[in-house]
């Protein structure tokens, strides 16, 4: 330590890191690949760097100090830049590592036009289908930034996380050709009395929350039996549930000669909210970058037209 400056050493964070993960250096020392008194000894050293101890070791059982407690997120962030760093100098590009929701879903376009926009940006994608775990995963450093509908996740907002508004999905239903309804559009009135499937989802509960709204305000039934395993799979057992249709993004392709169409609702055009969401307190630049592209590419794509489109109440109020 020179003049209050502290060196930290990034192997000595990584080995902090995991043994505050697993509260277990055997298990931390074997996910590094190091024997457990190397690890511990990186331990000591950053716990002599930083001035205190970060873990109360007694006997068996390891836990966080309130000083481990603290650094723990810090530190998290630091190996999550010094990857971003080595990356940069790498291959010239900043490196990200964002949640896209699903493969058929609107964020995945919308990154691929970042990246058309800005081809000094390098993304990693991952798929959680839920802002339920994204939102874990960025509380954890796992990823640097994640989309979703920020309402109906069953828990308060997490003070720690920002978000903003990009893109509003038209929808329509997934039905089968011989449907009644399987018209060239349907207005939602039209939808009364009919049943929506809508396979629950467990880690996507902004998702149901929005169907059970939808159906709420235009008479709908929502059959949120079985479990949504792609489209493919909807296809399959809505040919054993006929009488019934699913709400999708009006552009989701359907496979040729599956006997399903999607009928796109008008009239008001109800409109699924996502948003992207991150750290408050990431400070990467190249965050800040995929943002500013991000929001700039879309900016068509969120604008509400009360006349013409359908939000539910709790999406047309300011966000948490």
């Amino acid at each position: 330590m020179r003049d209050g400056q502290v060196d930290l050493d990034l192997a000595q964070v990584r080995a902090f890191v995991a043994a505050a993960d697993a509260l277990n250096f055997s298990r931390a020392a074997a996910h590094l690949h190091l024997t457990q008194q190397a690890l511990s000894k990186r331990v000591q050293r950053l716990e002599h760097a930083l001035g205190g101890p970060l873990f109360s070791r007694g006997g068996r059982s390891v836990e966080l100090t309130d000083a481990g407690r603290r650094f723990l997120p810090e530190a998290r962030r630091l190996l999550v830049l010094a990857e971003s760093a080595a990356a940069t100098a790498r291959n010239g590009n900043a490196h990200l590592r964002v949640d896209v929701w699903g493969q058929l879903h609107a964020p995945l376009r919308m990154v691929g036009r970042v990246l058309d926009a800005d081809e000094g940006l390098e993304v990693e994608p991952s798929m959680r289908r839920g802002l339920a775990a994204a939102t874990a995963a960025l509380l954890r450093s796992e990823v640097d930034a994640a989309f979703g509908r920020v309402h109906d996740l069953g828990t308060p907002w997490p003070r720690s996380l920002r978000h903003a508004l990009v893109h509003l999905d038209a929808l329509g239903v997934l039905v089968r050709a011989e449907h009644p309804l399987a018209g060239t559009s349907l207005r939602p009135a039209d939808l009364e009395g009919t049943t929506l499937w809508a396979p629950a989802t467990r880690d996507a509960p902004e998702y149901s929350g929005y169907i059970r709204r939808f159906a709420d305000s235009f008479g709908a039934r929502v059959d949120a039996t079985g479990t949504n395993l792609g489209i493919d799979r909807v296809i399959m057992q809505l040919g054993e549930r006929t009488n019934m249709m699913t709400l999708v993004p009006a552009d989701i392709p359907v496979p040729a000669g599956s006997g399903c169409r999607v009928v796109p609702l008008v009239d008001p055009v109800p409109r699924y909210p996502w948003s992207v969401v991150w750290r408050r307190d990431d400070a990467d630049p190249a965050l800040a970058r995929f943002l500013r592209c991000l929001l700039a590419v879309g900016r068509a794509d969120r604008r509400f037209d009360a006349r013409r489109d359908w939000l539910p109440e709790i999406d047309r109020t300011p966000q948490p």
